[in-house]
């Protein structure tokens, strides 16, 4: 048996786990508010799309989150960058997959859906941005104490 104590440096993916943490709830939670509001005014026929659209929206958002705290691990520019992209890609395949599943679909509002995607969008922008600022996670390396000042 070891006696292993946890790690508690911060890591290049931790900024993408305290975003994912601050965003999720209040972003959901605006998502919602969107349904039922769309729901409300526009009637009842309206809540298939909506929810689609809050699920591929937050989905979405959640996913690339939380696959960059996972798959980013050291701060290697080049390495951070590609991971970045590959999982943006994935991204933007599986969006095109539910455009296609959707497209022709008569009982999807896709006026709904997108209603409730731009709300959980821009939710999910302003919330992440607050996770991060109140995050405090360094962005450079704190120089050693004991080289003193150059």
């Amino acid at each position: 048996m070891t006696d292993r104590q946890p790690n508690h440096e911060p890591h290049a993916g931790a900024p993408f786990g305290a975003m994912l943490r601050g965003a999720l709830v209040p972003s959901t939670v605006a998502g919602l508010v969107a349904v039922v509001a769309l729901v409300v005014v526009r009637g009842g026929g309206v809540l298939a799309g909506a929810l689609i659209g809050l699920v591929v929206a937050v989905g979405f958002f959640a996913s690339g989150m939380f696959l960059l705290s996972r798959l980013v691990r050291t701060a290697n520019p080049a390495s951070f960058f590609a991971v970045a992209m590959a999982v943006y890609l994935g991204q933007v395949i599986a969006l095109l997959l539910v455009i296609m599943a959707f497209k022709d679909a008569d009982w999807v509002d896709g006026v709904a859906l997108g209603a409730v995607a731009f709300v959980v969008t821009i939710a999910w922008q302003l919330f992440a941005m607050r996770a991060l600022r109140r995050a405090r996670v360094p962005v450079y390396d704190l120089p050693d104490e004991e080289e003193g000042p150059r």
